[in-house]
């Protein structure tokens, strides 16, 4: 007869990497309910209905490092009922410049104004694009996202067999090797686990609606100005009339985005604080649940059990990747512990700046942002 001794800290360690393997059970589960909501139907048809005209309203403000290959996309597209205009807010660098060089193929140049009392900047120059829009669609775009040829057509052939107002698009990863591709932060991941069709998020990549909706919004809600997310707070209201979907592209859909590591932290530290309602003890919740998901890593280094944690983890993090990132998952998913530690500081850095006043936003500062509650 074999007795098996268990120590009081090792029943405490496999406790723990038992609650550690519910929580991955948990959120693959939640994923995979998201990924059938948010995918993206490529069979998707609008048979019989006239392809409304779009405007495509791009606000730019010190984007000389994106905005030519955003804007060649965007020009050869194969939308038949197409306008562009971007709006250059103030920027300090050659943006200006490189807008105006597409003129010739038809892109309305707009220069920003100085930004008006009770306003943040990317929110103004929205309203401005909205009203100088003339399509019965806006389809906004940041200068950081990329679409394909027919990425336009698809996307409102979507909206329209949806019958829906407003449509956002989670953009996927398929940029070249570089540090901000395998640096990148959680941004999309907690899109994709908070959201349910009774209170939705929205992507502020890339999102299409109905101009007279949008008009109206900025028109009655006061809230909107110094928004931290307009687009999470008209798709909300949207959802009211269940006129709202969020999408999850792919390749069919081909749009997708590519940023550099800085802008991600800078999106970031804007959005997590005030996603967690600016509310302290939601900081901490998340962070203490992103360092107790690194607990298999640690306990490694006391017992051989702790692989199962780590495999586990690392199979969660390999289904996101591999519908949200075209190339490079696998090292994604490795380089997990990194990523889960790069979240963790980015709560802590959001929460502080807030609560100390010195947020900023494209070089100005955020001091009175009100951002919708996750």
């Amino acid at each position: 007869m074999i007795i098996l001794m268990v120590s009081d800290s090792d029943l405490w360690l496999f406790g723990i990497l038992a609650v550690n393997l519910l929580l991955n059970a948990f959120v693959l589960a939640r994923l995979a309910k998201a990924f059938r909501l948010l995918r993206f139907p490529a069979d998707q048809t609008a048979d019989g209905m006239e392809l409304p005209t779009v405007s495509v309203c791009i606000t730019a403000r010190n984007e000389t490092h994106a905005m030519t290959q955003c804007l060649e996309r965007v020009v050869a597209t194969e939308y038949p009922k197409l306008e562009v205009i971007v709006l250059d807010d103030g920027s300090r660098d050659n943006t200006s410049m490189l807008i105006k060089s597409f003129a010739h193929a038809g892109v309305r140049f707009i220069e920003g104004t100085p930004l008006p009392e009770g306003w943040l900047g990317k929110n103004h120059a929205q309203a401005v694009l909205a009203r100088e829009a003339s399509g019965k669609l806006v389809f906004f775009l940041d200068v950081d996202t990329l679409i394909d040829r027919h990425t336009i057509r698809n996307a409102v052939t979507y909206m329209l067999a949806n019958r829906a107002a407003m449509v956002s698009f989670i953009p996927i990863r398929h940029d070249q090797w570089h540090g901000s591709t395998i640096l990148a932060t959680m941004r999309y991941f907690w899109t994709v686990m908070r959201f349910s069709p009774e209170r939705p998020r929205a992507a502020a990549n890339a999102w299409l609606i109905e101009r007279d909706m949008l008009l109206e919004r900025f028109g009655s809600d006061d809230t909107l100005p110094l928004s931290m997310e307009v687009e999470t707070t008209l798709a909300r209201h949207a959802s009211e009339h269940l006129r709202y979907r969020l999408v999850l592209s792919d390749r069919h859909l081909g749009l997708r985005y590519e940023k550099r590591w800085t802008s991600q932290v800078e999106t970031s530290i804007r959005l997590l604080y005030p996603q967690c309602g600016k509310q302290w003890y939601q900081v901490a919740a998340l962070v203490a649940v992103l360092l107790f998901a690194l607990v298999p890593y640690a306990a490694l280094f006391v017992t051989p059990w702790a692989l199962l944690g780590v495999v586990a983890q690392y199979g969660v993090a390999y289904y996101y990747l591999s519908h949200v990132w075209v190339r490079y998952r696998i090292i994604g998913a490795l380089i997990v512990p990194v990523t889960l530690v790069q979240e963790a500081v980015l709560l802590v850095v959001s929460a502080y700046k807030y609560r100390h006043g010195i947020v900023t936003w494209k070089g100005r500062p955020i001091t009175t942002g009100r951002g919708a509650r996750s």
